[in-house]
């Protein structure tokens, strides 16, 4: 064989090489619309070296571009802190957001076979039919990217203009946090820690959907899991795998419930038991009941304060002497964005609003305050991360008595409130003159209950 004409082969093939990864990256670069700046300037730095490497490896152009885009798309959404990606279908195309902190921010927008393209990859990729979907369907798996392995659960729906899909990403090292990164003050993680020491009755986290509810009772089995003790816990699904416990996942195709879950763990010999949520009156009843055998519960339920989980295991049913008996610890939580401490400003105090929106709530300004301003290392947001704001109920006796007098929420709390009792408005003002977050989230957060 000529070794000129050799040679000359190989550079020709290195060109073609080279002129299919720009064609690719071209194709990719149409997809991307500059709607968050700092997103769509690193996903463009990522295309130029898949570019450089497709010119000098050549197998990694062979893959077809939409996985390599799918890629860096998940690699964007982790590097960001997202815990979500939405992409969501238009007349026009798939806008694909993320959200990060807990807002969704737009990151670019996909053309409809584009945008059809991915979906139906994502869907494979997660273990779905990636035939368009009938009926509301969900599924999820690992997936590793470099040294980072992170479990992508999808959930997909039809809907006018075809399907949303939305992408929840957990990076369980990262999630499963010990209770003194939670952003417990001193006192309450103090009130945790003494019910972890003598562990007896019901634990209960309540909160809206999304306030790190699953996140503050995985610390607590982060707390456990090294004891001599057997830990069962039913989830639907099952958030983080935790090695040490054993974990039942809630099917609803083989009539596995959380009732018949929590009655099936109650035969494995267990001394703690994690139910992931409170649903229905018979879960109640359930949980109560296993309460009531001496097992430690923890589990969740929504309710805007501590007290109020009164009011919603009563509406499920349980009798006062049940919960009275039964009730140990209620944690009531929120998640707030965190300011960004490089570009922070200290303001002169309230605005208008802000001051009658604290006097409405009976409260006064922290004597300290900033405000969010926005810089390189926040993208430009004013904020970077979220922390939690908490209230701690430790249920004593006369917490218990009033329980049984069948005192109302309203009566309830201000019977706490006048033994000094510390609610959630009170650890959200504390965070604002500390500079951890600002008046404008905090008053968000309360309105929405």
């Amino acid at each position: 064989m000529d070794m000129k004409e050799t040679g000359r082969d190989l550079k020709e093939k290195g060109r073609d090489l080279a002129e299919k990864g720009k064609d690719i990256r071209g194709r990719i670069e149409d997809w991307v619309r500059p709607l968050y700046g700092e997103l769509t300037q690193r996903f463009q730095d990522q295309l130029e070296r898949f570019e450089e490497r497709a010119g000098e490896e050549g197998p990694d152009v062979e893959d077809d571009d939409i996985v390599q885009f799918t890629a860096l798309l998940l690699q964007d959404a982790v590097r960001e802190r997202a815990s979500d990606v939405h992409l969501e279908p238009g007349p026009s195309g798939v806008r694909v957001r993320f959200r990060i902190d807990g807002v969704l921010l737009d990151t670019m927008s996909l053309p409809p076979a584009a945008g059809g393209t991915l979906s139906r990859h994502l869907k494979a990729l997660c273990g779905l039919d990636p035939v368009p979907a009938a009926r509301p369907a969900s599924a999820g798996r690992e997936v590793r990217m470099g040294d980072t392995v992170v479990d992508v659960r999808a959930s997909v729906s039809p809907c006018v203009f075809g399907e949303k899909i939305v992408l929840r990403l957990l990076d369980v090292p990262q999630q499963v946090q010990q209770i003194g990164r939670l952003g417990l003050d001193p006192d309450a993680e103090t009130q945790i820690r003494g019910w972890l020491e003598h562990v007896a009755g019901t634990f209960v986290v309540c909160g809206p959907t999304g306030s790190g509810k699953t996140t503050t009772l995985y610390s607590l089995l982060h707390e456990l899991k090294g004891t001599n003790r057997s830990v069962v816990t039913i989830e639907d699904p099952v958030e983080y795998r935790v090695e040490g416990i054993t974990q039942i996942e809630v099917e609803a195709r083989q009539r596995l419930t959380f009732a018949d879950g929590l009655r099936a763990s109650l035969r494995l010999d267990p001394d703690y038991l994690m139910l992931g949520e409170i649903r229905d009156q018979e879960t109640a009843r359930v949980a109560m009941t296993a309460a009531g055998t001496g097992r430690v519960l923890m589990t969740t339920l929504h309710s805007k304060d501590a007290v109020g989980t009164l009011t919603a295991l009563r509406n499920w049913g349980i009798d006062n002497f049940q919960i009275a008996s039964a009730l140990r610890v209620v944690v009531a939580q929120r998640l707030v964005r965190t300011l960004c401490q490089a570009c922070r400003e200290e303001t002169d105090g309230p605005d208008r609003v802000e001051r009658a929106w604290l006097e409405s709530i009976g409260r006064q300004a922290p004597e300290r305050m900033w405000r969010a301003v926005g810089c390189s290392r926040c993208n430009d947001l004013g904020y970077k991360g979220r922390t939690g704001i908490f209230e701690v109920w430790r249920v004593g006796n006369a917490d218990a008595d009033g329980i049984l007098d069948r005192l109302d929420d309203r009566r309830m709390r201000t019977r706490i409130g006048e033994r000094g009792h510390r609610f959630m408005i009170d650890d959200a003002l504390a965070k604002v003159g500390r500079g951890v977050t600002d008046i404008r989230e905090i008053r968000g957060l309360m309105s929405a209950g």
